[in-house]
Protein backbone atom coordinates (compact mmCIF):
# COMPACT_ATOMS: atom_id res chain seq x y z
CA UNK A 1 0.00 0.00 0.00
CA UNK A 2 1.28 3.28 -0.72
CA UNK A 3 1.21 6.41 1.88
CA UNK A 4 1.51 9.88 1.07
CA UNK A 5 1.41 12.77 3.55
CA UNK A 6 -1.38 14.60 1.56
CA UNK A 7 -3.54 13.28 -1.57
CA UNK A 8 -5.24 15.98 -3.84
CA UNK A 9 -8.28 14.90 -5.78
CA UNK A 10 -8.53 17.04 -8.90
CA UNK A 11 -5.25 18.22 -11.33
CA UNK A 12 -6.70 22.00 -12.02
CA UNK A 13 -5.53 25.09 -11.23
CA UNK A 14 -6.27 24.98 -7.67
CA UNK A 15 -4.86 21.27 -7.05
CA UNK A 16 -1.84 22.36 -9.08
CA UNK A 17 -1.30 25.65 -6.86
CA UNK A 18 -2.42 23.26 -3.58
CA UNK A 19 0.36 20.67 -4.51
CA UNK A 20 3.22 23.51 -5.08
CA UNK A 21 2.35 25.26 -1.84
CA UNK A 22 2.97 21.96 -0.04
CA UNK A 23 6.13 21.21 -1.67
CA UNK A 24 6.98 24.96 -0.58
CA UNK A 25 6.34 24.02 2.82
CA UNK A 26 8.15 21.00 2.84
CA UNK A 27 5.66 17.93 2.16
CA UNK A 28 5.36 15.96 -0.35
CA UNK A 29 1.62 15.41 -2.33
CA UNK A 30 -0.07 13.36 -4.76
CA UNK A 31 -2.30 14.54 -7.46
CA UNK A 32 -4.68 12.25 -9.42
CA UNK A 33 -6.71 13.04 -12.08
CA UNK A 34 -9.19 10.77 -13.76
CA UNK A 35 -8.76 12.76 -17.20
CA UNK A 36 -6.07 12.03 -19.59
CA UNK A 37 -4.56 15.91 -19.61
CA UNK A 38 -5.40 19.52 -18.51
CA UNK A 39 -8.22 21.41 -19.33
CA UNK A 40 -9.64 21.48 -22.88
CA UNK A 41 -12.38 24.05 -22.41
CA UNK A 42 -11.13 26.30 -20.38
CA UNK A 43 -13.98 28.73 -18.88
CA UNK A 44 -11.89 30.63 -16.11
CA UNK A 45 -10.19 34.09 -17.80
CA UNK A 46 -9.41 36.18 -15.22
CA UNK A 47 -6.68 35.90 -13.09
CA UNK A 48 -6.70 38.68 -9.86
CA UNK A 49 -4.10 40.40 -8.54
CA UNK A 50 -3.80 38.25 -5.23
CA UNK A 51 -3.48 35.27 -7.60
CA UNK A 52 -0.80 36.85 -9.48
CA UNK A 53 0.84 37.45 -6.17
CA UNK A 54 0.54 33.62 -5.49
CA UNK A 55 2.18 32.77 -8.91
CA UNK A 56 4.71 35.55 -8.45
CA UNK A 57 6.12 33.21 -5.68
CA UNK A 58 5.91 30.17 -8.00
CA UNK A 59 7.88 32.17 -10.01
CA UNK A 60 5.30 31.68 -13.24
CA UNK A 61 4.18 35.71 -12.56
CA UNK A 62 5.72 37.01 -16.04
CA UNK A 63 4.63 33.59 -18.20
CA UNK A 64 1.05 33.83 -17.09
CA UNK A 65 1.21 37.76 -17.75
CA UNK A 66 2.66 37.31 -21.19
CA UNK A 67 -0.50 35.36 -22.40
CA UNK A 68 -2.92 38.27 -21.44
CA UNK A 69 -4.93 40.07 -23.74
CA UNK A 70 -3.40 43.41 -22.21
CA UNK A 71 -4.77 47.07 -21.42
CA UNK A 72 -6.64 47.53 -24.80
CA UNK A 73 -8.62 44.60 -24.16
CA UNK A 74 -9.21 44.63 -20.23
CA UNK A 75 -10.40 48.32 -19.90
CA UNK A 76 -14.12 48.51 -20.65
CA UNK A 77 -16.92 45.89 -20.43
CA UNK A 78 -19.35 46.43 -23.34
CA UNK A 79 -23.15 45.83 -23.88
CA UNK A 80 -24.43 46.03 -27.60
CA UNK A 81 -27.67 44.94 -29.85
CA UNK A 82 -24.88 43.02 -32.08
CA UNK A 83 -21.26 43.84 -32.04
CA UNK A 84 -22.20 45.94 -35.45
CA UNK A 85 -23.69 48.60 -33.53
CA UNK A 86 -22.77 51.26 -31.22
CA UNK A 87 -22.27 49.88 -27.28
CA UNK A 88 -24.84 51.16 -25.19
CA UNK A 89 -22.79 50.81 -21.85
CA UNK A 90 -19.34 50.73 -22.02
CA UNK A 91 -18.21 49.88 -18.40
CA UNK A 92 -14.84 50.39 -17.14
CA UNK A 93 -13.28 47.67 -15.35
CA UNK A 94 -10.57 49.11 -13.45
CA UNK A 95 -10.36 45.74 -11.43
CA UNK A 96 -9.37 43.86 -15.04
CA UNK A 97 -7.15 46.58 -16.27
CA UNK A 98 -3.64 45.12 -17.02
CA UNK A 99 -1.75 47.80 -15.82
CA UNK A 100 0.26 48.39 -13.25
CA UNK A 101 -1.02 50.04 -10.00
CA UNK A 102 -0.40 50.92 -6.42
CA UNK A 103 -1.62 48.26 -4.25
CA UNK A 104 0.84 45.45 -6.16
CA UNK A 105 3.59 44.25 -7.91
CA UNK A 106 1.70 42.87 -10.32
CA UNK A 107 -0.98 43.47 -12.73
CA UNK A 108 -4.11 41.34 -13.29
CA UNK A 109 -4.61 39.56 -16.38
CA UNK A 110 -7.22 38.51 -18.42
CA UNK A 111 -6.13 35.34 -20.05
CA UNK A 112 -7.56 31.58 -20.55
CA UNK A 113 -7.76 28.81 -18.03
CA UNK A 114 -5.67 26.30 -19.91
CA UNK A 115 -2.83 28.61 -20.26
CA UNK A 116 -2.67 29.23 -16.30
CA UNK A 117 -2.63 25.32 -15.97
CA UNK A 118 0.11 24.78 -18.20
CA UNK A 119 2.05 27.67 -16.50
CA UNK A 120 1.37 25.98 -13.47
CA UNK A 121 1.68 22.43 -14.45
CA UNK A 122 5.69 23.63 -15.58
CA UNK A 123 6.54 23.78 -11.84
CA UNK A 124 4.79 20.71 -10.87
CA UNK A 125 6.43 18.50 -13.48
CA UNK A 126 9.97 19.20 -12.31
CA UNK A 127 8.93 18.84 -8.25
CA UNK A 128 10.47 15.92 -6.85
CA UNK A 129 7.66 16.37 -3.85
CA UNK A 130 4.58 16.43 -6.44
CA UNK A 131 3.83 13.09 -7.71
CA UNK A 132 0.87 12.87 -10.76
CA UNK A 133 -1.42 10.53 -11.80
CA UNK A 134 -3.57 10.89 -14.86
CA UNK A 135 -6.05 8.93 -15.75
CA UNK A 136 -6.86 7.50 -12.19
CA UNK A 137 -9.77 7.39 -10.30
CA UNK A 138 -10.26 8.06 -6.76
CA UNK A 139 -12.26 5.92 -4.99
CA UNK A 140 -13.85 4.15 -2.22
CA UNK A 141 -12.35 7.32 0.35
CA UNK A 142 -12.52 7.05 3.78
CA UNK A 143 -10.82 8.33 7.05
CA UNK A 144 -9.71 7.27 10.45
CA UNK A 145 -8.77 9.12 13.30
CA UNK A 146 -5.08 8.63 11.93
CA UNK A 147 -5.19 8.57 8.25
CA UNK A 148 -7.42 8.86 4.81
CA UNK A 149 -7.82 5.54 2.67
CA UNK A 150 -8.47 5.48 -1.35
CA UNK A 151 -8.57 3.20 -3.98
CA UNK A 152 -6.75 4.40 -7.31
CA UNK A 153 -8.31 2.70 -10.36
CA UNK A 154 -5.96 3.28 -13.47
CA UNK A 155 -9.90 4.57 -16.14
CA UNK A 156 -7.61 2.65 -19.05
CA UNK A 157 -6.78 -0.68 -17.63
CA UNK A 158 -9.14 -1.04 -13.90
CA UNK A 159 -5.80 -1.83 -12.09
CA UNK A 160 -6.63 -0.82 -8.44
CA UNK A 161 -3.80 0.80 -5.93
CA UNK A 162 -4.63 1.37 -1.84
CA UNK A 163 -3.54 4.70 -0.83
CA UNK A 164 -3.29 6.05 2.39
CA UNK A 165 -2.55 9.48 3.17
CA UNK A 166 -2.37 11.54 6.32
CA UNK A 167 -5.22 14.08 4.49
CA UNK A 168 -6.74 14.14 1.48
CA UNK A 169 -8.34 17.35 -0.35
CA UNK A 170 -10.73 17.44 -2.68
CA UNK A 171 -10.14 19.78 -5.50
CA UNK A 172 -12.64 18.03 -7.99
CA UNK A 173 -14.97 20.53 -8.73
CA UNK A 174 -18.34 21.71 -9.06
CA UNK A 175 -19.39 18.17 -9.55
CA UNK A 176 -17.19 16.85 -6.69
CA UNK A 177 -17.69 13.32 -5.62
CA UNK A 178 -15.71 13.93 -1.76
CA UNK A 179 -18.61 15.94 -0.82
CA UNK A 180 -21.02 13.32 -0.25
CA UNK A 181 -17.95 11.30 1.37
CA UNK A 182 -18.03 14.00 3.90
CA UNK A 183 -21.83 14.65 4.11
CA UNK A 184 -21.82 18.09 2.71
CA UNK A 185 -23.70 19.48 -0.14
CA UNK A 186 -24.10 22.90 -2.13
CA UNK A 187 -26.31 24.66 -0.71
CA UNK A 188 -26.89 26.78 -3.98
CA UNK A 189 -30.25 27.38 -5.80
CA UNK A 190 -29.42 26.97 -9.69
CA UNK A 191 -29.89 30.06 -11.85
CA UNK A 192 -33.17 30.18 -14.22
CA UNK A 193 -30.56 30.21 -17.25
CA UNK A 194 -28.81 27.60 -19.31
CA UNK A 195 -25.45 28.78 -21.50
CA UNK A 196 -23.88 26.88 -24.17
CA UNK A 197 -19.90 27.47 -23.84
CA UNK A 198 -18.54 27.52 -27.48
CA UNK A 199 -14.31 28.06 -28.20
CA UNK A 200 -14.02 28.55 -31.65
CA UNK A 201 -11.21 30.19 -33.75
CA UNK A 202 -12.17 33.41 -36.35
CA UNK A 203 -11.18 36.70 -37.23
CA UNK A 204 -13.40 38.95 -36.05
CA UNK A 205 -11.94 42.32 -36.06
CA UNK A 206 -13.84 43.55 -38.85
CA UNK A 207 -16.68 43.14 -36.28
CA UNK A 208 -14.73 44.30 -32.64
CA UNK A 209 -13.20 47.08 -34.75
CA UNK A 210 -11.92 49.71 -31.70
CA UNK A 211 -14.74 48.75 -29.74
CA UNK A 212 -12.54 46.15 -27.58
CA UNK A 213 -13.55 45.34 -24.05
CA UNK A 214 -12.76 42.15 -21.62
CA UNK A 215 -16.40 40.61 -22.03
CA UNK A 216 -18.38 41.96 -25.54
CA UNK A 217 -22.65 41.22 -24.53
CA UNK A 218 -24.58 41.38 -27.24
CA UNK A 219 -28.66 41.18 -26.50
CA UNK A 220 -29.94 40.76 -29.92
CA UNK A 221 -33.64 39.57 -30.58
CA UNK A 222 -32.18 36.40 -31.25
CA UNK A 223 -31.30 36.07 -27.34
CA UNK A 224 -27.75 36.66 -25.26
CA UNK A 225 -24.24 35.87 -26.48
CA UNK A 226 -21.26 37.30 -24.89
CA UNK A 227 -18.35 37.10 -26.83
CA UNK A 228 -14.71 36.35 -24.89
CA UNK A 229 -11.46 37.09 -26.51
CA UNK A 230 -8.82 34.30 -25.88
CA UNK A 231 -5.93 35.90 -27.38
CA UNK A 232 -6.56 38.86 -28.97
CA UNK A 233 -6.55 37.44 -32.56
CA UNK A 234 -8.49 33.95 -33.52
CA UNK A 235 -9.65 32.26 -30.49
CA UNK A 236 -12.44 32.99 -29.00
CA UNK A 237 -15.11 32.20 -26.24
CA UNK A 238 -18.84 32.72 -26.46
CA UNK A 239 -21.80 32.06 -23.96
CA UNK A 240 -24.90 31.58 -25.92
CA UNK A 241 -28.38 31.51 -23.58
CA UNK A 242 -30.50 28.67 -24.80
CA UNK A 243 -33.91 27.82 -23.80
CA UNK A 244 -32.85 24.35 -21.85
CA UNK A 245 -30.34 21.76 -20.77
CA UNK A 246 -29.58 20.51 -24.57
CA UNK A 247 -26.46 21.52 -26.56
CA UNK A 248 -28.09 23.22 -29.72
CA UNK A 249 -26.46 22.30 -32.73
CA UNK A 250 -22.98 23.52 -34.85
CA UNK A 251 -25.28 24.98 -37.23
CA UNK A 252 -27.87 26.42 -34.50
CA UNK A 253 -24.51 27.98 -33.19
CA UNK A 254 -23.31 29.51 -36.29
CA UNK A 255 -26.87 31.06 -37.04
CA UNK A 256 -26.50 32.47 -33.00
CA UNK A 257 -23.38 33.99 -33.38
CA UNK A 258 -23.82 35.55 -37.10
CA UNK A 259 -27.18 37.64 -35.63
CA UNK A 260 -24.78 38.61 -32.85
CA UNK A 261 -22.46 39.94 -34.82
CA UNK A 262 -24.65 41.43 -37.10
CA UNK A 263 -24.53 40.08 -40.32
CA UNK A 264 -25.22 37.60 -43.02
CA UNK A 265 -21.54 37.42 -44.18
CA UNK A 266 -19.81 33.65 -44.09
CA UNK A 267 -17.72 34.06 -41.21
CA UNK A 268 -15.60 31.59 -41.57
CA UNK A 269 -15.42 30.36 -37.92
CA UNK A 270 -14.43 27.11 -36.54
CA UNK A 271 -16.04 25.53 -33.71
CA UNK A 272 -13.30 23.74 -31.33
CA UNK A 273 -15.52 22.51 -28.59
CA UNK A 274 -19.03 22.67 -26.83
CA UNK A 275 -20.10 22.47 -23.68
CA UNK A 276 -23.37 23.09 -21.55
CA UNK A 277 -23.58 24.67 -17.91
CA UNK A 278 -26.06 26.21 -15.60
CA UNK A 279 -24.87 28.97 -12.88
CA UNK A 280 -25.64 27.34 -9.45
CA UNK A 281 -23.60 29.75 -7.12
CA UNK A 282 -23.53 28.58 -3.43
CA UNK A 283 -21.67 27.06 -0.78
CA UNK A 284 -21.00 23.67 0.89
CA UNK A 285 -22.52 23.40 4.46
CA UNK A 286 -18.84 22.07 5.24
CA UNK A 287 -15.42 22.72 4.16
CA UNK A 288 -14.19 19.65 6.04
CA UNK A 289 -14.91 16.77 8.28
CA UNK A 290 -12.16 14.59 10.10
CA UNK A 291 -8.76 14.30 7.79
CA UNK A 292 -10.95 15.31 4.27
CA UNK A 293 -11.25 18.97 3.11
CA UNK A 294 -13.15 20.57 0.46
CA UNK A 295 -11.11 23.48 -1.74
CA UNK A 296 -12.16 25.11 -5.08
CA UNK A 297 -15.39 24.96 -6.85
CA UNK A 298 -15.87 21.46 -4.91
CA UNK A 299 -15.98 24.09 -1.40
CA UNK A 300 -18.54 27.17 -3.51
CA UNK A 301 -19.44 27.85 -6.63
CA UNK A 302 -19.98 31.18 -8.56
CA UNK A 303 -21.10 33.05 -10.83
CA UNK A 304 -18.85 33.90 -13.98
CA UNK A 305 -19.76 37.40 -13.66
CA UNK A 306 -16.97 39.14 -12.12
CA UNK A 307 -14.52 36.23 -12.30
CA UNK A 308 -14.14 35.68 -9.18
CA UNK A 309 -14.71 31.49 -9.23
CA UNK A 310 -11.29 30.49 -9.40
CA UNK A 311 -9.40 33.04 -8.29
CA UNK A 312 -11.44 32.56 -4.45
CA UNK A 313 -10.73 29.12 -5.09
CA UNK A 314 -6.71 30.22 -5.17
CA UNK A 315 -7.39 32.28 -2.06
CA UNK A 316 -8.74 29.06 -0.63
CA UNK A 317 -6.18 26.88 -1.20
CA UNK A 318 -3.71 29.12 0.09
CA UNK A 319 -4.90 29.41 3.28
CA UNK A 320 -5.67 25.56 3.44
CA UNK A 321 -1.92 24.66 2.66
CA UNK A 322 0.26 25.71 5.06
CA UNK A 323 -2.09 25.21 7.85
CA UNK A 324 -2.04 21.82 6.14
CA UNK A 325 1.70 21.70 6.01
CA UNK A 326 2.54 22.86 9.13
CA UNK A 327 -0.01 20.23 11.22
CA UNK A 328 1.92 17.47 9.10
CA UNK A 329 5.30 18.51 10.07
CA UNK A 330 4.90 18.26 13.54
CA UNK A 331 5.40 22.32 13.89
CA UNK A 332 1.48 22.96 14.70
CA UNK A 333 -1.71 21.28 16.54
CA UNK A 334 -4.46 19.66 14.35
CA UNK A 335 -6.72 22.85 15.95
CA UNK A 336 -5.41 25.47 13.37
CA UNK A 337 -6.92 23.52 10.42
CA UNK A 338 -10.48 24.31 11.73
CA UNK A 339 -9.70 27.90 10.85
CA UNK A 340 -9.66 27.09 7.23
CA UNK A 341 -13.80 27.32 7.24
CA UNK A 342 -13.95 30.44 9.98
CA UNK A 343 -11.32 32.31 7.50
CA UNK A 344 -12.27 31.28 4.28
CA UNK A 345 -16.06 31.24 4.25
CA UNK A 346 -16.98 34.76 4.25
CA UNK A 347 -14.78 35.76 2.15
CA UNK A 348 -16.22 33.46 -0.42
CA UNK A 349 -19.84 33.65 0.58
CA UNK A 350 -19.30 37.79 -0.01
CA UNK A 351 -18.19 37.31 -3.37
CA UNK A 352 -20.34 35.07 -4.37
CA UNK A 353 -23.05 37.23 -3.13
CA UNK A 354 -21.48 40.26 -4.76
CA UNK A 355 -21.46 38.09 -8.45
CA UNK A 356 -24.97 37.43 -8.23
CA UNK A 357 -25.92 40.80 -7.33
CA UNK A 358 -24.10 42.21 -10.26
CA UNK A 359 -25.53 39.39 -12.38
CA UNK A 360 -28.67 40.67 -11.02
CA UNK A 361 -27.89 44.21 -12.42
CA UNK A 362 -26.68 43.41 -15.36
CA UNK A 363 -30.06 41.16 -16.20
CA UNK A 364 -32.15 44.36 -15.35
CA UNK A 365 -30.13 46.59 -17.95
CA UNK A 366 -30.34 44.45 -20.50
CA UNK A 367 -33.93 44.16 -20.17
CA UNK A 368 -34.48 47.56 -19.91
CA UNK A 369 -32.97 47.73 -23.05
CA UNK A 370 -34.95 45.46 -24.77
CA UNK A 371 -38.11 47.22 -23.51
CA UNK A 372 -36.76 50.30 -24.50
CA UNK A 373 -36.83 52.14 -21.11
CA UNK A 374 -34.22 54.59 -19.72
CA UNK A 375 -31.83 52.27 -18.22
CA UNK A 376 -29.19 55.12 -17.09
CA UNK A 377 -29.63 53.78 -13.33
CA UNK A 378 -29.07 50.26 -14.22
CA UNK A 379 -26.30 51.08 -16.24
CA UNK A 380 -24.41 52.64 -12.85
CA UNK A 381 -25.53 49.83 -11.02
CA UNK A 382 -23.82 47.73 -13.23
CA UNK A 383 -20.40 49.55 -12.89
CA UNK A 384 -19.46 47.21 -10.13
CA UNK A 385 -19.03 44.40 -12.75
CA UNK A 386 -15.25 44.69 -12.72
CA UNK A 387 -14.63 47.32 -9.83
CA UNK A 388 -14.12 45.48 -6.78
CA UNK A 389 -11.01 45.87 -5.40
CA UNK A 390 -12.16 46.05 -1.83
CA UNK A 391 -13.18 42.78 -1.93
CA UNK A 392 -10.13 41.27 -3.26
CA UNK A 393 -7.52 43.45 -1.07
CA UNK A 394 -9.71 45.09 1.84
CA UNK A 395 -11.25 41.80 3.34
CA UNK A 396 -10.22 41.47 6.75
CA UNK A 397 -10.67 37.80 8.46
CA UNK A 398 -11.18 36.80 12.20
CA UNK A 399 -10.22 33.72 13.66
CA UNK A 400 -7.99 32.12 16.82
CA UNK A 401 -4.88 32.38 14.59
CA UNK A 402 -5.90 36.64 14.12
CA UNK A 403 -5.39 39.22 16.68
CA UNK A 404 -8.62 41.30 17.16
CA UNK A 405 -8.42 44.69 16.24
CA UNK A 406 -8.82 47.63 18.72
CA UNK A 407 -10.59 50.01 16.20
CA UNK A 408 -12.89 49.10 13.97
CA UNK A 409 -11.69 49.82 10.39
CA UNK A 410 -12.26 53.38 8.87
CA UNK A 411 -15.24 53.99 6.38
CA UNK A 412 -14.76 54.60 3.04
CA UNK A 413 -16.08 57.38 0.86
CA UNK A 414 -17.33 54.55 -1.40
CA UNK A 415 -17.59 50.98 0.78
CA UNK A 416 -18.89 49.11 -2.25
CA UNK A 417 -15.71 49.90 -4.71
CA UNK A 418 -13.52 52.12 -2.53
CA UNK A 419 -9.73 50.69 -0.91
CA UNK A 420 -6.99 51.89 1.05
CA UNK A 421 -4.36 49.64 2.02
CA UNK A 422 -4.40 49.39 5.90
CA UNK A 423 -2.16 47.27 8.62
CA UNK A 424 -5.11 45.54 10.42
CA UNK A 425 -4.90 41.81 11.72
CA UNK A 426 -6.50 39.78 9.27
CA UNK A 427 -6.07 41.85 6.47
CA UNK A 428 -3.83 41.00 3.49
CA UNK A 429 -0.53 42.62 4.14
CA UNK A 430 0.29 46.01 2.07
CA UNK A 431 2.43 46.06 -0.90
CA UNK A 432 5.58 48.40 -1.31
CA UNK A 433 8.54 48.41 -2.90
CA UNK A 434 11.72 47.89 -0.73
CA UNK A 435 14.47 48.78 -3.07
CA UNK A 436 14.70 52.09 -5.11
CA UNK A 437 14.45 50.30 -8.36
CA UNK A 438 10.73 48.83 -7.44
CA UNK A 439 12.08 45.52 -8.42
CA UNK A 440 11.50 43.28 -4.95
CA UNK A 441 8.46 43.67 -2.57
CA UNK A 442 7.86 43.43 0.94
CA UNK A 443 5.06 40.96 -0.40
CA UNK A 444 8.15 38.76 -1.62
CA UNK A 445 9.66 38.19 1.56
CA UNK A 446 6.34 36.40 2.34
CA UNK A 447 4.95 32.52 1.87
CA UNK A 448 7.92 30.14 3.49
CA UNK A 449 7.14 31.24 6.57
CA UNK A 450 5.78 34.10 9.34
CA UNK A 451 7.61 36.53 8.91
CA UNK A 452 8.20 39.47 12.00
CA UNK A 453 8.51 42.62 9.77
CA UNK A 454 9.75 45.60 11.47
CA UNK A 455 9.83 49.35 10.99
CA UNK A 456 13.03 50.62 9.54
CA UNK A 457 13.23 52.58 13.68
CA UNK A 458 13.00 49.27 15.50
CA UNK A 459 16.47 47.40 16.16
CA UNK A 460 16.49 44.37 13.91
CA UNK A 461 18.53 42.79 16.68
CA UNK A 462 16.29 42.82 19.52
CA UNK A 463 13.50 42.05 17.47
CA UNK A 464 15.44 38.94 16.95
CA UNK A 465 15.82 38.57 20.48
CA UNK A 466 12.35 39.19 21.48
CA UNK A 467 11.28 35.87 18.98
CA UNK A 468 14.37 34.09 20.57
CA UNK A 469 13.08 34.31 23.91
CA UNK A 470 9.80 32.47 22.82
CA UNK A 471 9.50 28.60 23.44
CA UNK A 472 11.21 26.90 21.08
CA UNK A 473 9.20 24.93 18.62
CA UNK A 474 6.59 25.27 16.64
CA UNK A 475 5.92 27.41 13.33
CA UNK A 476 9.33 29.23 11.68
CA UNK A 477 9.38 32.80 11.81
CA UNK A 478 12.03 35.22 9.80
CA UNK A 479 12.76 38.05 10.88
CA UNK A 480 12.98 41.33 8.10
CA UNK A 481 13.20 45.43 8.72
CA UNK A 482 12.17 47.91 5.54
CA UNK A 483 14.83 49.56 4.58
CA UNK A 484 15.12 53.34 5.53
CA UNK A 485 14.37 55.65 3.02
CA UNK A 486 11.94 54.31 1.18
CA UNK A 487 8.78 55.16 1.38
CA UNK A 488 6.95 52.23 3.94
CA UNK A 489 3.21 53.30 2.72
CA UNK A 490 0.97 52.29 6.00
CA UNK A 491 4.01 50.65 8.20
CA UNK A 492 4.98 52.36 10.00
CA UNK A 493 8.26 53.32 11.17
CA UNK A 494 8.52 52.79 14.65
CA UNK A 495 5.98 49.30 14.53
CA UNK A 496 5.96 45.89 13.62
CA UNK A 497 3.78 43.09 12.31
CA UNK A 498 3.73 39.45 11.81
CA UNK A 499 2.66 38.23 9.30
CA UNK A 500 1.16 34.14 7.97
CA UNK A 501 2.90 32.57 4.78
CA UNK A 502 -0.52 33.30 3.22
CA UNK A 503 0.42 37.15 3.21
CA UNK A 504 -2.17 37.82 5.91
CA UNK A 505 -1.28 40.07 9.24
CA UNK A 506 -1.86 37.56 12.30
CA UNK A 507 -1.47 40.56 14.81
CA UNK A 508 1.03 44.34 14.95
CA UNK A 509 1.43 47.13 17.29
CA UNK A 510 4.45 49.51 18.50
CA UNK A 511 8.28 48.76 19.66
CA UNK A 512 9.01 48.30 23.18
CA UNK A 513 12.21 49.39 23.46
CA UNK A 514 12.85 49.04 20.17
CA UNK A 515 11.37 45.60 19.73
CA UNK A 516 8.12 43.77 19.84
CA UNK A 517 6.85 42.46 23.05
CA UNK A 518 7.22 39.13 23.28
CA UNK A 519 4.02 38.52 25.47
CA UNK A 520 2.32 40.08 22.42
CA UNK A 521 3.66 37.62 20.18
CA UNK A 522 2.55 34.24 21.34
CA UNK A 523 -1.21 33.37 21.12
CA UNK A 524 -0.61 34.35 17.51
CA UNK A 525 1.90 31.85 16.80
CA UNK A 526 0.54 28.18 16.76
CA UNK A 527 2.95 26.35 19.30
CA UNK A 528 4.97 28.79 20.39
CA UNK A 529 3.04 29.75 24.37
CA UNK A 530 5.58 27.28 26.26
Amino acid sequence: MAEVPVCIIGCGPIGLTGALLLSRHGVPSLLVERRSELNNHPRSRFVDTNTMELFREFGIEKAVEATGLGPAWTAYNRWSDTLADEPYANIPSPTFLSVPGPNSPCIPVMTVQDEVEAALMTRVVEDPMITVRFDTEAIDLAQTDDATQLTLRDTRTDERQPVTAQYTIGADGPGSGTREVIGTHLEAEPRPIHSQDVIFHADLDAYVGERKGSLLYTTNPKGLVIFQALDGRRRWRCQIVVGDENLISEEAVSDRIRAALGTEDDVGFEIISMRMWQPTPGCVTRFSQGRIFLAGDAAHVSVPTGGMGNNTGFAGIRNLAWKLAYVVRGLAPESILETYEAEHRPIAVERIDWGVSTTDYMGLMMAGRRRGEDITEHIQATHQYADYDHLLLGFEMSSDLIAPNAEPAPQLEDPKTGFTPLVRSGRRAPHVWVDADQSESVLDWYGSSYVLLVGAECSLTASQAALADLPSGGVPVAVRQLPAGISSGPYEADAWVLVRPDGIIACHGTDSGGSPDPSELPAYLPNRTG
